[in-house]
């Protein structure tokens, strides 16, 4: 599949005003998978909470600069360049800390009070960049709007995931203001599906409930992803989400870690042995299944639509 369009068409947003929502799981074994399918990914983390830091398990790293190059290239103008190289194979990235963070919502605030365009800033450090990367994969702060403008006024596609209570699903109404807003500035960024995130696949009458609230929210702005038989592609709930992130790593790399011990030492050897096993849950091989899932539907989709958009061009 060749994303080969216009450079900062190869920007992906994960959005949702709301926090909580998936966005940071989504985005980051999205991107994870996308670098071990062969892509150049840059991964660019905007939520302050570093959460990415630990799903990628370059929290502690010596060279995660929390934020301090991104701030410079805000502020200063300063050429944008990734701080962390092959954090997985193929996969760099350019983090984020609280006090970056906050700094840079200050610098935004002061332009939007003056009236000066902010929108682009982001876009134009890209640009020069981006030629380097198929994909850049951007994860989004919640209830940020100033700061969400200025990834939007960056991005092609956006992704957004959302829980099935009715606040996170309500909040797609207001993400699409947020999408009018920047829309002179960037007339081209575009919704490019919705995720239900942390569902409960068992209870099935909550997942159908939700699912046409979410269809009903949208009223044809976007899409859900579905797979090939059709049925709409949800992150489930699973407790493996919760220790791939304690183990820095992704849920196909925890999946892989189950798999090699199921071949491996049988559990029970190290606890006769007077050592504590590391148990993987039985569920991560499934959750594994839904982000690639989820991965395939996201490349098909954008191809899908690069291809239309260039039979309208040359036509």
């Amino acid at each position: 599949m060749a994303l080969t369009q216009d450079v900062l068409s190869r920007v992906l947003i994960f959005a949702n005003g709301k926090g909580g929502v998936g966005k940071t799981t989504t985005s980051t074994n999205f991107a994870g998978l996308c670098a071990a399918a062969g892509w150049r990914v840059l991964f660019m983390e905007f939520d302050p909470q570093g959460d990415a830091g630990d799903d990628l398990g370059y929290k502690r790293s010596p060279e995660n600069d929390r934020g301090a190059h991104l701030l410079e290239v805000l502020d200063e103008s300063k050429p944008l360049q990734p701080v962390l190289r092959d954090v997985r194979p193929g996969l760099d990235v350019i983090p984020m800390g609280r006090v970056a963070f906050k700094a840079i919502k200050d610098i935004l605030d002061g332009k939007e009070r003056r009236g000066t365009e902010y929108r682009l800033m982001l876009a134009n450090a890209l640009a020069p960049l981006a030629r380097d990367y198929d994909l850049i994969v951007i994860d989004t702060p919640p209830h940020e709007p100033v700061v969400l403008q200025l990834v939007l006024g960056a991005a092609r596609w956006l992704v957004v995931p959302t829980k099935s209570d009715r606040s996170s699903i309500g909040n797609l109404a207001e993400l699409a203001v947020e999408l009018t807003e920047v829309r002179h500035a960037n007339p081209h960024v575009e919704i490019l599906g919705v995720v239900p995130f942390d569902f409960d696949k068992q209870a099935t009458r909550i997942h159908r409930d939700a699912v046409e609230d979410i269809t009903t929210v949208l009223d044809g702005a976007a899409e859900l992803f579905y797979d090939d038989s059709g049925e709409v592609i949800t992150i489930r709930h699973s407790v493996a989400a919760v220790d791939a992130r304690a183990a820095g790593k992704l849920v196909q790399e925890l999946a892989e870690m189950a798999n090699d011990e199921e071949a491996g030492e049988p559990w029970w050897k190290a606890l006769r042995e007077g050592r504590a096993p590391e148990r993987i849950p039985g569920s991560v091989g499934a959750l594994a299944d839904d982000h690639l899932l989820l991965t395939n539907a996201i490349l098909t989709r954008i191809d899908k639509l690069e291809s239309a958009n260039r039979q309208e061009a040359s036509a």
